[in-house]
């Protein structure tokens, strides 16, 4: 369709060169046709794992967003960001984590792959403090992935002044509401992806069993908000649901995988789920087969393979992805080397 029939203004041929100030160009770029402005935001982190990568819609985490990741407790939250610090880092990128609980254990994030000398690690005294730091970091356009953990332990400076039980029922609201105006000043034309943990809390009062802390502000800023429930009980984990709330950048999804503490999404058993979904892994009488070959005789069985022969995970990925539409990534240090992995295991029995 014309640009006329859409009743934008057009420059005549001979005024293609007329130079505007500040305001004529902002009323211009306000009014031009949609498609042909350059985007300000291009880019995706990676999140460590195929099925959120696939859950977000864009092949991984959006730049210059805020997300929020949200469940009940230990769920698995704080692994799940530590597993796209570990992604990010392994591209080379810049990480940085603001540890608003005071709970960070370097050990166990070393144990899921991040390296923890080149991380940013920031503790706030309050929430006040905490969106300074979140805010230079993403002005700066130095850091690439910031994990706030969590929203709802931000602390209002007024609180900390009050007696226990005296404080406004409001407070965390309202700081969240002016610090997240702020962030997303800040975070336009930044590479940064701001993804804030936080934890739900029951309103039954409200019209609603459960919700994440902190009132609207959050929900209303956060570009994608995701919500993890548990399923089921595993040998070595846990069987979690993954459900998109709100996605304002594609299609919200829902899918399931399997979450190993200290490790994250288990990449072999999201390999067999996600290539089943998308047709590159079927589940036959004989077992699951992929390319033509049996795996597996059942699904602990095709586990244990990909686990211990990269090569072949390594192909199976590779089509998933593809499958997927997904831009291919380098794979984690745990799967690279098989025979760690196979040691691993042994020592678990």
């Amino acid at each position: 369709m014309a640009s006329s029939q859409l009743g934008f203004p057009r420059l005549p041929e001979d005024r293609q060169d007329v130079r505007f100030d500040g305001r004529h160009t902002a009323e211009l770029e306000r009014v031009v046709r949609f498609g042909l402005r350059r985007r300000e935001l291009e880019g995706i982190l990676p999140s460590g794992s195929i099925t959120i990568d696939a859950a977000m819609g864009v092949g991984g985490l959006p730049r210059g967003r805020v997300i929020e990741l949200y469940g009940p407790p230990a769920i698995g939250k704080t692994t799940l960001g530590l597993q796209a610090v570990a992604a990010v880092q392994r591209e080379g990128e810049t990480a940085a984590f603001v540890d608003v609980e005071r709970a960070f254990d370097g050990a166990y994030a070393a144990r899921v792959g991040v390296d923890v000398e080149a991380l940013l690690l920031a503790r706030a005294e309050d929430g006040q403090q905490a969106f300074r730091i979140i805010e230079k970091l993403a002005a700066s356009k130095a850091v690439d992935l910031i994990i706030v953990d969590s929203a709802a332990a931000l602390l209002p400076p007024e609180e900390r002044e009050e007696r226990l039980g005296e404080a406004g029922p409001f407070g965390q609201c309202e700081m969240l509401a002016s610090g997240l105006r702020r962030l997303v000043r800040a975070l336009q034309g930044s590479p940064a992806c701001v993804l804030f943990l936080n934890q739900v809390r029951a309103y039954k009062g409200f019209g609603y069993a459960q919700t994440s802390a902190g009132g609207w502000a959050l929900k209303m800023h956060a570009a994608v908000r995701a919500d993890l429930e548990e399923r089921a009980e595993l040998r070595n984990g846990k069987r979690v649901g993954l459900r998109i709330v709100k996605n304002q950048l594609a299609k919200p999804k829902q899918l399931e995988f399997d979450l190993v503490p200290g490790t994250g999404v288990d990449p072999a058993a999201e390999l067999i789920d996600r290539g089943i979904e998308c047709g590159v892994v079927k589940a036959t009488r004989a077992g699951i087969e992929f390319d033509g070959q049996v795996v597996g005789r059942s699904r602990e069985d095709a586990l244990e393979r990909l686990s211990l022969h990269a090569t072949l995970a390594a192909q199976v990925r590779t089509e998933v992805r593809l499958a997927l539409g997904l831009p291919q990534r380098r794979p984690a240090g745990r799967e690279e080397q098989p025979a760690d992995v196979a040691v691993r295991g042994a020592n678990a029995m």
